[in-house]
């Protein structure tokens, strides 16, 4: 994809572009702060499978949030993971993400985008709800901490 200078729904400019290797120790920050659970060489394996499903969001040179999506067997797209650094959540960026992973999975011609989110992450649930995700399922010890996930799909 070509990077995109946007303002968020909160009004901060932010640079969403394609992951370039460079970005890995900072998404790896992100991952970490998180709780993401990610790992260094699964998000370089995603990366070489399909680089334009992994997105970031920076702030004048720095990356803030990332994005990895994966299309599945199903012919469906996975948000694989989602993050935001904590100093700029809440600004849009997580949205801003979301929008520009929709309009990537639309261009493949994916009908539907699934997801998996922590029960106890209340705030990305929300966010999910209000961009039209649904809940369909419910995963128990999900997590390395065995927290239970939510499963999430949405028509694009």
């Amino acid at each position: 994809m070509k990077p995109v200078v946007m303002s968020t729904t909160k009004g901060l400019r932010i640079l969403i572009r394609n992951f370039e290797m460079r970005d890995l120790k900072r998404v790896m920050e992100i991952d970490e702060a998180a709780s993401l659970e990610g790992d260094e060489t699964l998000y370089i394996e995603l990366f070489r499978e399909w680089p334009e499903g992994f997105i970031v969001a920076e702030v004048d040179g720095m990356v803030i949030g990332f994005e990895v999506l994966v299309l599945t067997p199903e012919g469906e797209g996975r948000i694989f993971s989602i993050a935001v650094d904590s100093r700029f959540r809440g600004k849009g960026v997580g949205r801003a993400l979301l929008k520009t992973a929709f309009a990537l999975l639309r261009k493949y011609k994916i009908g539907f985008v699934r997801l998996e989110v922590r029960v106890s992450n209340w705030v990305a649930q929300q966010l999910y709800r209000s961009m039209g995700f649904v809940e369909i399922g419910f995963v128990p010890f999900y997590y390395k901490d065995g927290e239970a996930a939510i499963l999430m799909r949405k028509v694009l």
